[in-house]
């Protein structure tokens, strides 16, 4: 089972001609309401990636807060309904957590209210992790309270779970929070805001992988965009695993893709090594890409086979 302790937001995107100036207001010309957050995208992502048509079996828990209202409702039914278990989602006293996206052709403007996310406490943590094994794995981000993700993956670390971190948004994180991580996932924006060196080649890709392991954690991943990413277990791999060409029709949700079907691939799937789980999330992303709708696009497992088997022939 994989447990993805994270936010859940509801997104609102205003297409507009110009972004608003000063108190003068903008007309949108479109709108589009979605479910967002970090933990609620990467846990939908989950369950889509390992979907298969003869079983109807959750494989995702999703451990979060939104509010006690309409919008919190609305949220809960919607992760539930793409196969997410929603059992420890709680409803708290405080409005859902929203994101208003304000966009040109050219430009974007975002204001984000976490509301109930922040409210998501240890007892929620423990209560989701009670019946939790070594065969099971944690994937934390950051967006919600910190003291929070830093106990839920020490919890973790105790009763053997592998665990993965999202380093998403960029923060400064104590350095002992590292220690109860296995697997760091960074972009390369938030790679060079938090370690100070831009990925540009394999060298200063290398560089930041050494700062997480001097910090304690094995596995790195720098994720690249359409250039794939570039990857280290601390010990025997360290190379650059590249990405399937596509044309890319919608960029959003590829790394909440990515960073879910590593979750998945290891180190659950025994024919998958470390390289080969980062393959397996790299060509899940590029199908993501390829079609438009974010996470709610990712590919279904049969679509991955069917993109190894081309490649092979």
């Amino acid at each position: 089972m994989i447990y993805v302790l994270g936010s859940i937001r509801n997104d609102i995107t205003l297409e507009v001609e110009k972004l608003p100036k000063n108190s003068d207001p903008a007309v949108a010309d479109a709108c589009s309401v979605e479910i967002g957050g970090k933990g609620a995208c990467q846990a939908i992502a989950v369950s889509r990636v390992s979907h298969r048509d003869d079983s109807d079996k959750k494989r995702v828990k999703l451990i979060g807060r939104v509010g006690n209202d309409a919008v919190g409702g609305m949220l809960v039914d919607k992760l539930s309904s793409l196969g997410v278990d929603t059992e420890f989602v709680q409803k708290t006293n405080r409005m859902s957590g929203m994101t208003v996206n304000c966009t040109t052709d050219r430009a974007r403007r975002t204001i984000i209210y976490n509301g109930a996310n922040s409210s998501v406490t240890k007892t929620d943590v423990d209560e989701a992790l009670c019946g939790a094994t070594s065969a099971d794995t944690l994937l934390c981000q950051l967006e919600v309270p910190l003291y929070v993700v830093m106990f839920a993956l020490s919890k973790a670390r105790s009763l053997g779970m592998t665990t993965i971190l999202n380093l998403s948004p960029a923060i400064e994180l104590p350095d002992d929070m590292y220690l109860n991580v296995d697997i760091v996932v960074v972009n390369r924006e938030t790679a060079k805001a938090v370690t100070g060196i831009a990925p540009n080649d394999f060298r200063s890709q290398m560089d930041i992988v050494r700062y997480f392991n001097r910090r304690g954690v094995q596995y790195v991943v720098i994720t690249l965009g359409d250039d794939g990413a570039a990857i280290s277990d601390g010990e025997y791999v360290s190379s650059h695993v590249h990405a399937p060409e596509v044309e890319v029709v919608d960029e959003s949700g590829a790394g909440d893709v990515f960073v879910a079907a590593l979750a998945l691939a290891y180190p659950h799937v025994g024919m998958y090594s470390f390289e080969e789980a980062c393959g397996f999330a790299t060509r899940a992303a590029s199908l993501t890409v390829a079609k438009r709708g974010g996470v709610e696009s990712a590919p279904r497992l049969e679509e991955i086979v069917e993109l190894y088997n081309r490649e092979i022939k």
